[in-house]
């Protein structure tokens, strides 16, 4: 395992240039509210009061991103589809929004089929394919995001064009929150980058003390997004297992494996801390902490000040630099899915 995150050599083995995409978020997002400014909003747009938003992988990541970014801002509910089919009860004030990077996520078009077949109200978000067609075909409102990308490093594009539509529909104004955000990922993606030093790295950081360790994140209630998404920029950047739990369902459970399971050794605890002022939570929040401190090494990630979304998208940033940095580490590209893209092809060559 190289440990030499300073070296500039080390980062050859990027042959794909995915540091160059994930440092691209501010411009991501900047993008992404733009063209939702530009997009047609849908005909009942007076009467939503909840998005549903399908998607997966990296393109469903913005919807539970913004789930979380919501709910301490508006009365309004979010929720996202992970099917090839809605759920049964969709109302008549839900804004079904089918986002696929691609366009072609073979679970998203049935989504927007089984959409069109029950005449729910539909957004599309995707760089073309087959999203793109179905749109223009039955002329629904469609947000064409830049292409070229992996759909995971592409999370600002589809984050921001989710809020900006919101913020259109005047679900939120957002466009203050948005501009003071972008600022703020700005400057922290600045000391995050390969040529900021492991001292002053915090994402350098982390890669290292995580070494070789499989990493458990425990999140508490409102960052269950974040969460999810550092543990699948893990799977897929730097191709190694992590596990999500989240506070406090997991200490009835996952809980007694962490103090009896011989394996535990082999984990590293990073704990989501978004400075919840519940005190249940705060309370179970410390005792988790000093407990597993006495089996494993743990680590506490504060959100920090700001604006929620400034806050959310900026942690995120050093989970997505901190995943780069342990493929790195393991002398690999971060980009490639070969598994995933072999799972495709296998799937469509057989018949249902």
């Amino acid at each position: 395992m190289n440990l030499n995150l300073d070296s500039m050599e080390s980062y050859s083995v990027d042959r794909s240039g995915m540091v160059k995409a994930i440092v691209s978020l501010p411009f991501q997002i900047e993008k992404g509210w733009e063209l939702a400014a530009g997009t047609r909003t849908p005909a009942a747009e007076g009467k939503i009061n909840s998005f549903l938003v399908s998607g997966m992988g990296g393109s469903a990541i913005g919807g539970d991103l913004f789930r979380d970014i919501i709910e301490g801002l508006a009365d309004f509910s979010v929720s996202v589809n992970r099917n090839y089919t809605l759920p049964r009860n969709v109302s008549g004030s839900t804004l079904h929004i089918a986002i696929s990077y691609s366009g072609n996520t073979e679970e998203t078009v049935s989504s927007l089929r089984d959409a069109l077949s029950r005449r729910i109200e539909t957004v599309v978000i995707s760089s073309g394919g087959e999203l793109e067609r179905i749109a223009a075909e039955h002329n629904l409102p469609f947000m064409k995001i830049p292409g070229g990308l992996q759909p995971r490093a592409a999370v600002g594009y589809m984050l921001s064009s989710i809020i900006g539509l919101a913020s259109k529909l005047g679900i939120f104004d957002f466009r203050t929150v948005i501009m003071d955000a972008i600022q703020e990922v700005r400057t922290r993606m600045g000391t995050l980058l390969p040529e900021v030093p492991v001292e002053k790295n915090e994402a350098k950081q982390l890669a290292l003390w995580l070494g070789e360790k499989t990493p458990i994140i425990i999140t508490t209630p409102g960052t269950y997004s974040l969460g999810e998404r550092m543990k699948t920029q893990f799977n897929e950047n730097s191709k190694r297992f992590a596990w999500q739990i989240s506070l406090p369902e997991f200490n009835h459970n996952d809980w007694i494996p962490l103090f009896e399971d011989a394996t535990v050794s082999n984990y590293r605890a990073i704990i989501f801390d978004s400075g919840d002022k519940n005190p249940y939570i705060r309370r179970r929040l410390g005792v988790v902490a000093d407990l597993l401190a006495k089996r494993l090494e743990v680590r506490l990630m504060k959100l920090g000040q700001g604006n929620v979304l400034g806050r959310f998208i900026a942690t995120m940033a050093v989970g997505d630099m901190a995943s780069y940095y342990l493929s790195i580490m393991e002398g690999r590209d971060p980009s490639p899915v070969a598994p995933i893209e072999e799972l495709k092809r296998e799937i469509a060559s057989r018949p249902l």
